[in-house]
């Protein structure tokens, strides 16, 4: 039986981006990172019964397993842009939605997404992400063809026994945190200007599950006086951080100019 940890990998582009001398690469490493975070915030890992279309009734399911980001159609950029540079992926119209969807299939997952994330030591850390790719890397790792063959009671078990409780001050500690950060704000930030004139900037996840992660934010925006700050739900399990005193903006204005954001929010931030 194949396990991912042996799977080929092809590109040479998993063998670049060990080089941190070559600045290309660097970027390229960054922008991977990046996504993480947008999909943490705005995509899914779609795991489900692939249709037959045969005569035979009896024909059991095969899997359809891909990754999906979709955007507002003014974000059309944002998903070419990891298309073009990544070379992963198609993108495909959604007209009756006026959004655009990046799916990233099968093979691209096997030899790009999973041997990255594996090779430098990333995961998902929004739970569901999570969750969903515990799920892909059971399948694959089981060598499981056909949807009837997949016990999710059994697997849902074995995930919550084998997930780690990230702790929101080891999340603001992982290597790759500050592009983690900067995807998820590009997807769930949010920059505006109150009525009465002051600048504003929130973010907002969903799930007691994500508590941790919004702690996080608030944690390393806020720094250690905030340590024993309770974050309230504002409704449906829905959480939300705000900033609006000068000290908390320039500490994200600073952060953001170093760490740069990505499609429509960039351009949110700098106005």
């Amino acid at each position: 039986m194949e396990t991912i940890n042996n799977l080929l990998l092809p590109f040479t582009i998993k063998q670049n981006l060990s080089n941190k001398n070559n600045k290309n690469d660097i970027n390229l490493s960054n922008l991977i990172e990046k996504l993480i975070g947008v999909l943490d915030g705005d995509g899914y890992i779609e795991i489900g019964p692939q249709k037959q279309y045969n005569k035979n009734n009896n024909a059991k399911s095969t899997i359809r397993i891909r990754i999906v980001l979709r955007l507002h159609k003014d974000d059309k950029e944002l998903l070419e842009l990891f298309l073009t540079k990544l070379k992963i992926g198609k993108i495909d119209e959604l007209k009756n939605k006026n959004q655009y969807r990046l799916n990233i299939f099968k093979k691209d997952i096997l030899n790009f997404i999973i041997p990255y994330l594996q090779n430098n030591n990333i995961e998902f850390l929004n739970y569901n992400r999570r969750k969903q790719f515990f799920l892909l890397k059971y399948i694959i790792n089981n060598n499981i063809k056909h949807w009837e063959k997949i016990n999710l009671e059994e697997i849902n078990n074995l995930f919550k026994k084998s997930n780690k409780q990230l702790d929101f001050s080891k999340i603001i500690n992982l290597p790759y945190f500050n592009n983690w950060l900067t995807g998820f704000t590009t997807a769930e930030g949010s920059f505006h200007i109150k009525s009465n004139g002051r600048a504003h900037f929130s973010i907002v996840q969903s799930g007691n599950e994500n508590y941790n992660l919004i702690k996080a934010i608030h944690y390393f925006i806020k720094g250690p006086l905030s340590l024993h700050h309770k974050i309230n739900p504002e409704n449906s399990k829905v959480y939300r951080v705000s900033f609006s005193y000068k000290n908390d903006l320039r500490f994200i204005i600073n952060f953001f100019e170093n760490n740069e954001l990505l499609g429509l929010k960039k351009l949110q931030f700098e106005n």
